[in-house]
């Protein structure tokens, strides 16, 4: 009920969309690479923080509205990441601003402690990777 609350709120896009496309780094140093196509987005994430202490990568898939994100990131063990977010800019700078919720699976989900701890959330803040164009070889 709240969310149809919420949507009757909500503004229509503005008329210029953000340019999500590239590659985009948090505050954690995980990083993840946009392909957007009309309001479809695309990609892959790599986080630098994992159960097991290496990088875990996963696929990305979402959507785009405006300067309005939304995107999925379903990781090899099972668990699931929803970030939504809008794009600001900071002292001329890109930054996605989200929050994020984390759902994992969890051996007895009859146990409310454990069904419990296997939802997660916080906020990331996304800035845009510079890249630098390769010289050619002559």
């Amino acid at each position: 009920m709240k969310h149809e609350n919420a949507l009757a709120l909500a503004q229509p896009p503005s008329p210029s969309r953000a340019n999500f496309r590239g590659r985009w780094r948090n505050e954690l140093h995980s990083t993840m690479t946009l392909r957007v196509s009309g309001k479809k987005v695309g990609g892959r994430y790599t986080s630098l923080v994992s159960s097991t202490g290496k990088k875990v990568s996963g696929p990305i898939t979402g959507f785009v509205s405006g300067e309005v994100i939304s995107f999925v990131v379903s990781w090899p063990r099972a668990s699931i990441t929803a970030w939504v977010g809008q794009m600001v800019l900071e002292r001329k700078r890109q930054v996605i601003e989200t929050l994020w919720q984390m759902t994992s699976q969890v051996p007895d989900p009859e146990n409310a402690a454990e069904l419990w701890e296997s939802v997660n959330c916080g906020a990331d803040r996304f800035y845009r990777v510079k890249t630098v164009k390769k010289r050619k070889r002559k």
